[in-house]
C-alpha cells in the first residue's frame, strides 16, 4: 500500500476509526496506514469484539472486514446502525455476489473496498466521509450556537412553522415560567395574559400568533400581566416579525419597551390631569368626552355633559387670597369626586369651572345627577370659605352633535341658571 500525504486526507485528523479484522496481519497495515491520519485508532479482531470496542469508544467511522469468526462484520454492522444509524460503516471484502450487496443496503452500509485493499480508493472513501461527519458535526454546532444565542437574548423570540408556534426561547419560557415548549402548551405555567393591539388572550395559547403571523408588515404592541393582576407589573414590548424562506420560519421577537412605555404614561397622565386637584384638565376632559361621544354615537345610547361653578368665586380669591380658592377648589373636586357614578368622568374645565361627562345618561338622569351635586356642594362646609354653591348647566347628546356643540348647549345652560338665581340646575 502507499503512503500518501496526510494533507489530502486532513479531514480524518479530527476524527476517531475503528478497525475491525481478524488477520492480524491486515489489520496491522491498514492500523499502520490509517493511523497516520486519524485522529484516534481503535483495533478489534472479530465482531464480538469490534461492536464492544464501538459501544465503549463511540468511535466516528468503522472498517470492518465480513468474514470473522464468533460474529461477522455483517452482523456486527447491523448491530451498529441499530445502536447510532449516522456513524458510517465502510466494508472490506472479497464479496461480490448478489446477496451480500443486497444484504449491505439492507443493513445501511456506507460504503465498500475490495481486498486487496488500494490504499489511496479506502482513504479518498474515508476522507468523503469524514468530511460529512465534520458538516454534520459543524451544522449541529451551529443549531446549538444559533438557539444559544437566542436563549440568552433578553428579547423574547419564537419561532413560526406555517403558523404554530415551534421554538420559544428560554428568556420567554422563563418569563412565562415554563420549562419547555410542551409544558408550555399543556398549560404547565404562571397565568399570564397578553393583550395585543387592544385584545386580551391567554400567553400561553399562542392564537395571538397567529394574527402577527397574517399581518407581518405591522409593528404590533403588546402587554404581559399576571393573573390575578398586580400593580406595576405589567410589562410592554414592541412585536416584530421577520420572514426567513429559507428556514420554512417566521420569526417574532418581542422587544421590552416597558420604560418607554412607562415614561409616555406618565408624560401623558401629566398633560391631562389638572396639577391643583389631581382630576382630568381641559385636554384630559376633552379627549375623554371625545371617546364617550362617540361611543354613544356607535351604540346609539344616550350621553349627558354636566358644567359647573363655584358661584361668585373672585370674591373668595379677593377677600380670602388665593391660597383659600385653591383649597375650596380642592374640597370641591374631593367632594363631587365621591358622587358621581363610577362610570362618570369629573374634570376641571378651566379656572372655577367643571365638567362631568356621564355615559348612557339620559336627560332626567342627568338631572337628577346635577341635583344631587348641587345640594351637597350647598350643605358642604368649606375650608376657609364656610358656605359655597354651585350653578349646574345640563345637556344631553343630540344626533349627529359634535362634542365641542355639546358643551356649548351645556355652558349656554350653565349661563341661565347664573342669570336666574344661581345655585341651580338648568338645561
Amino acid at each position: 500500500m502507499m503512503k500518501p500525504s496526510k494533507k489530502k486526507y486532513r479531514p480524518l485528523s479530527k476524527l476517531h476509526l475503528l478497525v475491525v479484522e481478524d488477520e492480524a496481519l491486515a489489520r496491522e497495515q491498514m492500523g499502520l496506514l490509517l493511523s497516520r491520519f486519524a485522529a484516534k485508532l481503535t483495533t478489534a479482531g472479530d465482531g464480538v469484539d469490534g461492536l464492544e470496542a464501538f459501544r465503549r469508544e463511540r468511535p466516528d467511522i468503522v472498517v470492518t472486514d465480513i468474514s470473522m469468526p464468533r460474529m461477522d462484520g455483517l452482523d456486527m454492522a447491523a448491530n451498529i446502525k441499530k445502536e447510532a444509524p449516522d456513524v458510517p460503516v465502510v466494508l472490506v471484502t472479497a464479496h461480490s455476489d448478489t446477496e451480500f450487496f443486497l444484504r449491505s443496503i439492507d443493513i445501511g452500509i456506507d460504503g465498500y473496498v475490495v481486498k486487496p485493499v488500494d490504499a489511496d480508493k479506502l482513504l479518498a472513501r474515508l476522507v468523503r466521509l469524514a468530511a460529512g461527519q465534520l458538516e454534520t458535526r459543524a451544522a449541529s454546532a451551529r443549531a446549538r450556537l444559533f438557539q444559544f444565542t437566542l436563549d440568552i437574548n433578553p428579547n423574547f423570540i419564537l419561532t413560526l412553522d406555517g403558523g404554530e408556534v415551534d421554538y420559544v426561547n428560554r428568556t420567554f419560557l422563563d418569563f412565562l415560567g415554563a420549562a419547555d415548549l410542551p409544558a408550555l402548551k399543556e398549560g404547565r405555567h404562571a397565568g399570564r395574559v397578553l393583550e395585543l393591539d387592544g385584545r386580551r388572550h391567554e400567553a400561553a395559547d399562542f392564537d395571538w400568533a397567529g394574527r402577527i403571523d397574517a399581518r407581518p408588515d405591522v409593528t404590533h404592541q403588546a402587554v404581559f400581566s399576571l393573573l390575578p393582576a398586580e400593580p406595576g407589573q405589567e410589562r410592554t414590548f414592541l412585536v416584530s416579525s421577520a420572514a426567513f424562506p429559507e428556514l420554512d420560519r417566521r420569526i417574532l421577537t418581542f422587544t421590552d419597551i416597558t420604560p418607554l412605555a412607562e415614561e409616555r404614561r406618565q408624560l401623558i397622565t401629566r398633560a391631562t390631569t389638572d396639577a391643583l386637584t389631581g382630576i382630568a384638565n381641559r385636554a384630559g376632559i376633552d379627549e375623554a368626552l371625545a371617546r364617550e361621544r362617540n361611543r354613544a354615537a356607535r351604540n346609539a345610547k344616550p350621553l349627558c355633559v354636566i358644567m359647573f361653578d363655584i358661584d361668585h368665586f373672585k370674591d373668595v380669591n379677593d377677600s380670602l387670597g388665593h391660597q383659600a380658592g385653591d383649597a375650596v377648589l380642592a374640597a370641591l373636586t374631593g367632594l363631587v369626586s365621591g358622587l358621581v357614578r363610577g362610570h362618570d368622568i369629573l374634570g376641571r374645565y378651566g379656572g372655577e369651572e367643571f365638567l362631568v361627562v356621564a355615559p348612557e345618561t339620559d336627560m332626567e338622569q342627568g338631572r337628577l345627577l346635577a341635583e344631587r351635586l348641587r345640594a351637597a356642594v350647598e350643605a358642604h362646609a368649606f375650608p376657609a370659605a364656610g358656605k359655597v354653591t354651585c350653578s349646574f348647566g345640563l345637556a344631553m347628546l343630540d344626533a349627529d352633535e359634535s362634542a365641542h356643540a355639546l358643551v356649548a348647549r351645556a355652558d349656554a345652560a350653565l349661563y341661565r341658571a347664573k342669570e336666574t338665581g344661581r345655585n341651580r340646575v338648568a338645561g
